[in-house]
């Protein structure tokens, strides 16, 4: 199975690579929607909200929103620019009883794995 992330976790100064891999699988079925009458697909129209025009993709940017009514448009070069996250380390401060943790939050779960290590 791929790993989702690797990094480190550390104890003190001691500092072990891992890798995070899931814990499950998807098994579910997923199906495309067809119109009944001639099984013609259906798909999904990328609309502009304010002139209603149908977009092509090279026409569709990326943008952050700051405020309801304001956008900064970010470009693929300012992305690629942007230099990588320098901390991959998981610092263990603490462990806490099991029955402390809410279920919502192990929906998925996980494996750390040693990442390199023969």
């Amino acid at each position: 199975m791929p790993a989702i992330w690797s990094g480190a976790i550390s104890f003190g100064l001691v500092t072990i690579p891992i890798k995070v891999v899931t814990a499950t699988e998807n098994h579910s079925i997923s199906f495309h929607q067809y119109h009944q009458a001639d099984m013609g697909r259906v798909r999904y129209q990328k609309v502009c909200e304010i002139d209603g025009q149908q977009l092509r993709d090279d026409q569709i940017g990326k943008g952050y929103e700051t405020s309801r009514d304001q956008v900064i448009e970010v470009t693929d070069e300012e992305l690629a620019a942007k230099p990588p996250p320098t901390a991959k380390a998981i610092e263990i401060v603490a462990f806490v009883p099991a029955d402390s943790i809410d279920p919502v939050r192990l929906s998925d779960s996980y494996y750390l794995a040693a990442d390199g290590l023969i």
